[in-house]
């Protein structure tokens, strides 16, 4: 499986270690194993923070977030461009975006079937940390899960973007913006329930105030507390 030039050695080897666990559970007939996703307002440190916690929980942990669409390019015919412009493309542009391709293969529901798919295969096998990807919806009923939601005030999150995007304040703020309403409109029109709905989560942490390294700390505990640690 092809990968971009910011998926590093690291991550091939802890998701090759993750594959060789979920083989062994299956093979030994065991249950799922742990699971955790993790949804933010856009501009969270929600891939630090899923680092982070893979670190705390061990080598047989991976974080699912490109790869994952890369899956479901795999097994739907879709490339990855199509399925991250499909999500996170404003209608206008989507229909636009729509005309070069058949239109039965452009609709978000189709789409979104495929990527529900993966989410709960992964969910199923365990030991990973699900990153967006609507895995909190997807997941929701699911009893070896733990969701996590990531807030922060508006200014914390501009100055990530501002930092990690290399924007100044007001492109970071368009940005924040644009992405934010994007996703939120894209769940509750698949869903019809918000990201933002507490009632979701087993923890919400704000960013604003716990850096990634505290957050696991917190995340880890609350595993161990729901007898999920594994």
């Amino acid at each position: 499986m092809a990968r971009d030039s910011i998926f590093s050695f690291r991550d091939e080897a802890r998701l090759a270690a993750w594959h060789r666990q979920a083989q062994t559970r299956k093979d030994q007939g065991r249950g799922e194993g742990p699971c955790v996703t993790i949804s933010r307002e856009f501009g969270c440190q929600a891939f630090p923070l899923a680092r982070e916690l893979a670190n705390c929980l061990g080598d047989t942990w991976s974080v699912i977030d490109r790869e994952m669409l890369e899956e479901v390019a795999r097994i739907s015919g879709f490339t990855v461009e199509q399925i991250e412009k499909t999500r996170d493309t404003p209608a206008l542009l989507k229909a636009i975006f729509a005309m070069f391709l058949d239109s039965s293969r452009a609709e978000e529901t189709e789409l979104s079937t495929h990527l529900r798919q993966v989410i709960c295969k992964f969910a199923d096998a365990g030991n990973c940390i699900i990153v967006g990807g609507g895995g909190v919806f997807t997941t929701q009923g699911m009893k070896n899960m733990f969701h996590l939601r990531l807030v922060a005030p508006l200014e914390f999150r501009i100055s990530k973007i501002m930092q990690t995007h290399s924007q100044d304040r007001l492109q970071a703020t368009d940005f924040v913006s644009q992405h934010q309403k994007q996703r939120e409109n894209f769940e509750s029109r698949l869903t019809g329930r918000r990201l933002d709905d507490p009632l979701l989560y087993h923890l919400v942490l704000n960013n604003g105030m716990l850096t990634p390294e505290q957050m696991a700390a917190i995340a880890v505990q609350g595993l161990a507390q729901l007898g999920l640690a594994d």
